[in-house]
């Protein structure tokens, strides 16, 4: 793949257009604020009276409701939550937004699995592969996120330019980009999350604490061993790849890890994360979770269940020994 980089994108493209951010969120707040810093024309809408309203006045933006909004956008870049895009673009953008102007997604799930649809419009996406107060860090810091763009529907024929400009604004082109489809960043993101960083990492973890507490490990020594030093082990193998961090360890965990880990993944667990694919790729799983957010309360019954944990109990005890120093959040 080719990375595109500041030097691909046409920022002119962003002249005299008026870029509404729609939603003040993780996302929108570091897009928001990033494009303004860009020098292009931005403003925020959001729902009157919530958390993000109000944040946006602190940070010197006039918010506007979302219907406003709307109607206001040459580009309207909705970084609302996946399970609200569907809904909202058929109450309130679809018949406000201007025919021709372009809407732009962060994520690719809503047009991906269908919740949003529109030939009247150029559809793209800018998708910055990091939170939202990494693409502020470092766009801070002066350079940016990757990140991957896509075009859903190109009206203007010019819509896979128009989301190279947004990127650029962003910050990151400072760094590079790489085209993709909306339905190939969705279906490969959900999975990372699913088998691996929010679900299978997670998972492996606990599994592995329940066993050293059940064979009479303390707590505190299994979060240890099992969870907080994986941070040390990703840190490694992110910036020297996996076999740069077997030469940073010691021959000791190399060849334990190289010789024994492996044997963790079956057959079972190749099938397992082969069913999780399948259930994504399907679409099982947006109509699952469009399902279940939209009646309430599953999300928060498993939240509250792994919060009750007795790994978090021990969790919070090691964490506090750090300070901040772990990122921790708990409280806010």
């Amino acid at each position: 793949m080719d990375i595109i980089k500041e030097r691909d994108a046409d920022p002119s493209l962003l002249e005299g257009r008026k870029v509404i951010v729609m939603g003040y969120g993780n996302q929108g707040r570091p897009q928001a604020l990033n494009l303004r810093d860009s020098g292009v024309d931005t403003e925020v809408a959001a729902r009157e009276g919530g958390r993000g309203w109000a944040r946006a006045i602190e940070d010197g933006f006039a918010p506007v409701g979302l219907e406003e909004g709307a109607r206001r956008a040459d580009i309207l870049l909705c970084l609302l939550p996946d399970e609200l895009q569907g809904k909202i673009f058929g109450e309130t953008i679809s018949e406000n937004l201007r025919e021709g102007a372009a809407l732009c997604f962060a994520h690719g799930f809503a047009v991906a699995f269908g919740s949003v649809r529109s030939d009247r419009h150029d559809v793209v996406l800018v998708a910055p592969k990091g939170q939202g107060s990494m693409l502020r860090k470092a766009y801070v810091e002066g350079s940016g996120l990757p990140c991957l763009v896509a075009v859903g529907n190109d009206y203007s024929g010019r819509a896979g330019d128009i989301a190279l400009a947004v990127a650029r604004g962003l910050g990151c082109l400072r760094v590079g980009a790489f085209r993709t489809s909306f339905r190939e960043e969705a279906v490969s993101d959900l999975f990372g999350e699913q088998a691996v960083l929010c679900g299978g990492a997670t998972a492996l973890v606990k599994r592995a604490w329940e066993l050293l507490v059940r064979k009479g490990f303390s707590p505190e020594i299994a979060y240890f061993e099992c969870c907080q030093e994986l941070k040390i082990i990703v840190d490694l193998f992110t910036e020297k790849g996996f076999s740069g961090m077997r030469e940073m360890i010691s021959g000791t965990a190399a060849y334990g890890g190289l010789k024994y880990g492996e044997k963790l993944i079956s057959k079972e667990t190749e099938r397992a994360m082969e069913e999780i694919f399948d259930r994504i790729n399907s679409g099982e799983f947006a109509r699952d979770w469009l399902e279940k957010s939209g009646r309430g309360g599953e999300l928060e019954r498993l939240r509250g269940a792994e919060r009750d944990l007795p790994m978090e109990e021990a969790g919070r005890r090691i964490r506090s020994m750090y300070g901040n120093r772990t990122g921790d959040t708990e409280g806010r």
